[in-house]
């Protein structure tokens, strides 16, 4: 017989079971929706995006470079790029699994690259969100583009877009001034959150130091798609304009540059040359050499490419002018004169006597001149570049005073310039062999920096700083290459021009006296009989100067330069200003240093006076280039130019 009680128990328990699954439902519901909307909430955030309105973006034009009077150093050419839109690709994959590979390898066959590359470059791509274009390549060849259009109904993925590309129309001209760009890598997107993979920006240079001017806003399209990943239409309202990067005004003078650079390519030599305003410290011309081509830098680099760069035994890719470390030679006599002077060691009266060799602490020491100078006071001794006089400044000095003295006029650190990679150099003291070298200094060590030569070592740009502090009476500014930076208002479409300022670092109390003895020296370098850099002098402008020659091995007696064999031979510098005839302000200072060139008289000066004629001699001149003519700008971009020929 069936009791009540046991109905109820089992009454009972169905309600339970049910009210449990129920539970167990809601549970089940509540994960999934945990799951789908916390774990993969981007993953389905992506594909409604892509159902909906897609981004594509609008690449922003970067913003040119000019020389300091208009001319076009980079600009922007219209070019195509290809990408692959994965969320087409990704159902067409679903549906025929092979389809991936036959696209990667007709792109290696168009591309003509390898098909691990080009698989590379795809799974590099992994990072970027599933709905926006893959970046596969750039500067497409019109050849590349049909072929890859015209397999568009077998490859609906991919898609060929055209891009502004950056272009350098002079090739190596500026080169190591202005850089290059590039693609963003794993650094830099980790300084950079507003930047992603694929994006360009610039790597070396004013291309890199001024990169959040010259690069631009991207802009953006929003496009309809279906859930077949097929576009449908743009939602127009949506649209953004890109923003292009603001225009940047060097400080270069084109024409002081070309023929800096023509004049390397011509003699076929290795070196630096800069060319600095002494009022303000803006860069009129840096020329590195050899240079590169900064277009081939910002295409993508096949291995075989990078192993030649990286191959090229001259390091195109140093900036000789403020990376290049070099012994001074005499040019490092200025800065004795001066610190001599400053100190007290010696007067503008002060003479010592030179038999062409003599000793110090216990050492004996020769002069360039093996039948000596005679009697030279400090004129006299910057004239002849006599090596005996300032063996006596230095030894009076100390080394420690001659490293004081030099770093005031940016010797040993950075001159601040604004571009990267800039090296300090070197100038020892007692503290530097102690906490360094882990050595003692000796006093025979100090004869050897007093004409430039021991652990001395400097940059090109800092012998223009120090020749710039001559020139001007004792300021060393900070020298810039960029002159000012050209902004538009996206709004109301004025333009406004944000100047880069002038900056003294430091200042050289020199005493009238004493200044004008060491000015009178370096004028008497170019422009009297017997002076070491007769070949820059020019009538009427009063070149003022000092010679410069570096031995690169220790050498036992009189030894002639151009009978070692050339790795051998010793450095040129010549570094001067102009005008320098008395009463004028000088406006332009010259620095030039060739790398195993000889002589500074003989294979620096020369270029430095071509530099002053160009600019105070030749602005009238017949030969200045049409740089509207195409052959012109061809043979500029192969170094086949001649250099213009003086009007007198």
């Amino acid at each position: 017989m069936r009791v009540y009680r046991d109905d109820q128990k089992f009454l009972q328990f169905r309600i339970n079971a049910l009210i449990w699954g129920i539970v167990a439902a809601f549970l089940f519901l509540a994960g999934s929706f945990w799951f789908v909307q916390g774990v993969q909430a981007e993953k389905y955030r992506g594909l409604s995006e892509a159902n909906a309105l897609r981004e594509i973006e609008i690449p922003a034009s970067r913003g040119l470079i000019r020389d300091r009077n208009g001319k076009m150093l980079a600009d922007n050419e219209a070019a195509y790029s290809l990408s692959v839109d994965r969320m087409v690709l990704k159902p067409i994959v679903k549906r025929d699994p092979q389809h991936k590979a036959k696209m990667f390898q007709f792109l290696a066959d168009v591309l003509s690259l390898p098909v691990a590359e080009v698989e590379a470059r795809y799974d590099r791509g992994k990072v970027i969100p599933l709905a926006k274009p893959l970046a596969m390549a750039e500067e497409l060849t019109m050849q590349q583009v049909a072929a890859i259009q015209s397999n568009s109904v077998l490859y609906p993925a991919l898609n060929v877009l055209p891009v502004p590309r950056r272009n350098y129309p002079y090739g190596t001209m500026a080169a190591h001034v202005m850089g290059f760009i590039g693609e963003v890598n794993e650094k830099d997107l980790a300084q950079h959150p507003d930047l992603q993979q694929g994006d360009l920006i610039g790597k070396r240079g004013v291309e890199l130091m001024y990169d959040n001017y010259l690069r631009g806003k991207d802009g953006a399209e929003y496009w309809e798609y279906d859930s077949h990943g097929r576009r449908l239409s743009e939602y127009v309202p949506a649209r953004k304009q890109p923003l292009a990067g603001d225009n940047v005004y060097l400080t270069i003078d084109f024409e002081l540059q070309r023929r800096a650079e023509q004049y390397f390519v011509e003699n076929e030599m290795v070196g630096a040359t800069v060319a600095l305003d002494p009022r303000n410290g803006e860069v009129l011309a840096m020329a590195s050499s050899p240079a590169y081509n900064p277009n081939v830098y910002s295409k993508r680099f096949t291995p075989d490419v990078y192993k030649t760069i990286q191959s090229n035994p001259f390091k195109i890719e140093l900036n000789r002018a403020i990376q290049g470390l070099y012994s001074p030679g005499s040019v490092f006599k200025n800065v004795m004169a001066m610190a001599g002077l400053i100190d007290g060691a010696i007067d503008h009266q002060t003479t010592f006597h030179c038999t062409g060799s003599g000793v110090f602490s216990g050492r004996r020491f020769r002069c360039w001149k093996k039948e000596g100078h005679g009697d030279v006071d400090v004129q006299r001794a910057l004239k002849v570049s006599c090596d005996i006089f300032f063996y006596n400044t230095g030894q009076r000095l100390g080394v420690d005073k001659i490293h004081d003295y030099a770093q005031r006029l940016t010797f040993g650190e950075i001159s601040q310039v604004d571009l990267d990679g800039e090296k300090a150099g070197l100038v020892p003291s007692v503290a530097w062999a102690r906490d360094k070298q882990k050595r003692k200094w000796y006093p025979s060590e100090t004869i050897s920096v007093a004409i430039g030569q021991g652990p001395l070592i400097v940059t090109p740009l800092q012998v223009a700083n120090m020749t710039a502090a001559i020139a001007n009476g004792g300021k060393v500014f900070r020298p810039h290459v960029v002159r000012f930076i050209e902004k538009k208002d996206a709004k109301s479409g004025k333009i406004q021009r944000l100047k880069v300022a002038s900056k003294v670092l430091s200042e050289v109390k020199l005493a009238p006296p004493a200044l004008e003895a060491v000015r009178r020296g370096l004028w008497k370098v170019v422009n009297e009989q017997g002076g070491t850099g007769g070949n820059a002098r020019i009538e009427g402008l009063g070149v003022s100067g000092k010679t410069g020659t570096v031995q690169v091995i220790a050498q036992r007696g009189w030894v002639k330069s151009d009978s070692l064999p050339f790795k051998f031979r010793d450095h040129a510098w010549f570094a001067a200003y102009a005008p320098g005839e008395v009463g004028q302000i000088p406006s332009m200072v010259v620095v030039v240093f060739v790398e195993h060139g000889g002589h500074g008289g003989s294979d620096a000066a020369p270029l430095a006076k071509l530099l002053f004629e160009s600019r105070f001699r030749d602005k009238d001149m017949s030969a200045r280039l049409d740089l509207s003519n195409p052959e012109t700008l061809e043979q500029i971009k192969e170094g086949d130019l001649p250099l213009p020929k003086s009007s007198r």
